[in-house]
């Protein structure tokens, strides 16, 4: 196990999410998927309960995902390289993950009922995933604060 193969498997890993999202909004573009099918079987309030979970969800797992990230990076100070690798691996399939989730319940929330705060909540998910984007800059800049605790 090695950076670049750490690295490698994490921008696959993101491409798929990218790319699965993307297979969505083309499943509902295309009219594969019915837009707004979801609106027609539910009552208002149960649309209203869904419109602010989805607000409630972004704007709790984004900040969780990131900061959840960084703090585990930090304290990541006392592991040798091999124990590095792996949390560094492990945390950033977490982040990746949990903002993947936030983007695709926003966009099938903006397609199947028609709400669009969860398009710029998608929108905020998407910007949040690619600032997760795994760069050997940003594995280095961790990988030395833990080293210089040492």
């Amino acid at each position: 196990m090695n950076k670049e193969n750490v690295i490698k498997s994490l921008r696959f890993n993101f491409a798929t999410s990218v790319f699965a999202a993307l297979i969505a909004i083309a499943a509902f573009e295309t009219g594969y998927l019915t837009k707004g099918g979801l609106a027609l079987s539910l009552s208002e309030e149960d649309l209203y309960y869904i419109e602010v979970c989805t607000i409630i969800l972004t704007i709790g797992i984004i900040p969780f995902a990131i900061k959840g990230f960084s703090r585990a990076m930090k304290k990541a100070s006392n592991l040798d390289n091999i124990a590095f690798l792996k949390l560094y691996s492990k945390k950033s399939l977490q982040c990746m993950f949990l903002l993947f989730i936030s983007l695709v319940i926003n966009i099938f929330v903006y397609y199947g009922i028609d709400y669009d705060g969860a398009m710029y909540c998608a929108i905020l998910s998407f910007g949040a995933l690619l600032y997760s984007y795994p760069t050997g800059k940003i594995f280095d800049e961790y990988n030395n604060n833990s080293n210089k605790t040492k």
